[in-house]
């Protein structure tokens, strides 16, 4: 394939930059690629979810690519190797267990979507890259609606694995924010009529950079998470992606027991993702993903 016409568009590096400032690489000094921070979900990592190999320990790079390829040709999408904002895979040692650790996890985290989603959304290519870098901040993953990809990277760092899948669903659902409303911004009247009324709303994902920001879960009524209150659009990835993740779906389910708030946002992104899948993820969809814990390939 021609890695040219999967490139973002140079103008897109600086949306990305503001856009995903906060999402997807919490766990790095802005500004300061080479010197991570501790991992923010560390605290909230379940130790019950374990992730298996993608191929075997012998298996060559080419093998390995070979391997995403075919699991993401399953779903109707593409791998792509190469963009510019970040690293490509050599055939190394150290790149071969960096890939196998990355696929271990993204591919099941994708394979838990029904295909007819990424269709939907028009969603086509899965970039699989190592170090990517906006502006020069390490990013773990990035939406790129423009070249209808989404971008998901190996930055060689110690992170919970499962925190590493919510990070996956938690930049899907940007992505499908933008392709519903052309907005990753967009300020929904009927999510925002959810919340309690002493809610208020930080100025974004970007401010939690440098800060060694601790991603807690459910800090307060209508809250799923601490990152949730930086802003209404990580209020709703948030969400989606605690939903969507084995160790933390179940605990959203615990919360919203007795938080009617969260309860009511719960019941809002069944509907909307039920909507946006043509029926095929609904409620018993979602009560599933709270049971995904010793399921996984």
């Amino acid at each position: 394939m021609n890695p040219m016409r999967h490139r973002l568009p140079i103008f897109y590096a600086a949306v990305a930059s503001l856009f995903i400032s906060g999402c997807s690489s919490l766990a790095t000094t802005a500004g300061n690629s080479s010197q991570p921070e501790t991992d923010s979900l560390r605290a909230e990592c379940p130790i019950e979810v374990r992730y298996g190999a993608a191929a075997p320990a012998a298996a060559t790079l080419a093998e390995l690519k070979a391997l995403a390829e075919a699991r993401l040709a399953a779903l109707h999408l593409k791998a792509v190797w190469t963009i510019p904002e970040a690293e490509t895979f050599i055939d190394s040692e150290a790149d071969r267990l960096r890939l196998q650790r990355l696929l271990s996890v993204v591919l099941p985290a994708l394979e838990r979507y029904p295909a007819v989603l990424f269709e939907r959304m028009r969603l086509s290519d899965i970039a699989l890259v190592k170090n990517l870098s906006v502006d020069g901040q390490r990013r773990r993953a990035m939406p790129a609606p423009q070249t209808a990809s989404v971008v998901y990277s190996d930055n060689d760092e110690d992170i919970c694995l499962a925190g590493m899948e919510l990070r996956i669903h938690h930049e899907f659902y940007h992505f499908i924010e933008h392709r519903t409303y052309a907005d990753f911004y967009y300020r929904d009247p009927f999510w925002l009529a959810l919340n309690p009324a002493d809610v208020s709303y930080g100025n974004g994902g970007a401010t939690a950079y440098g800060k060694g920001f601790i991603n807690l879960g459910h800090p307060a009524a209508g809250m799923v998470s601490r990152y949730a209150l930086y802003g209404p659009e990580e209020d709703k990835a948030e969400m989606f992606g605690w939903m969507m993740t084995p160790g933390y779906a179940h605990r959203v389910l615990q919360w919203t027991a007795n938080d009617a708030a969260l309860a009511s946002k719960h019941r809002f992104m069944i509907r909307f993702l039920q909507e946006q899948s043509g029926g095929a993820m609904g409620q018993d969809y979602f009560m599933q993903r709270a049971q995904d814990v010793t399921k996984l390939k």
